[in-house]
């Protein structure tokens, strides 16, 4: 039996779309959901990068319960594929310069040293 969210369920994925984009500083993409449905996953996120778009697409989450917790790690995985894009992209040009990718990894590294060390002091 498929376990596909709810329409409450795909308003609070936006919500934490909002979130993650934020916390991401994924300002530069425009992030929508996409009509149809992921296929065999719980979800999916694809690129247009000459429009900085990336479409997400929600399916079924099989024997995951549907919780807000469960739709928020779903939402931050697709949103680190956003994230982690850019650098992919640019790694896998073999027109890219060494700089290209040094950029783009540099971008990566600084985000995460500054989220990564925001609360480190919990856990002294």
């Amino acid at each position: 039996m498929p376990n596909i969210p709810t329409p409450q369920d795909v308003a609070l994925f936006a919500k934490s779309v909002k979130k993650w984009q934020q916390v991401l500083s994924l300002g530069d993409w425009r992030i929508e959901k996409g009509m149809k449905p992921a296929k065999a996953a719980m979800a999916s996120v694809e690129f247009n990068d000459i429009a900085r778009l990336a479409t997400y697409r929600l399916g079924d989450f099989g024997a995951e319960k549907i919780t807000q917790e469960s739709l928020d790690k779903t939402c931050l995985h697709e949103l680190l594929h956003v994230f982690l894009h850019d650098l992919i992209t640019v790694a896998q040009d073999p027109k890219s310069s060494q700089d290209e990718v040094d950029m783009q990894e540099h971008r990566v590294v600084n985000l995460l040293e500054n989220l990564l060390t925001r609360d480190s002091n919990e856990f002294k």
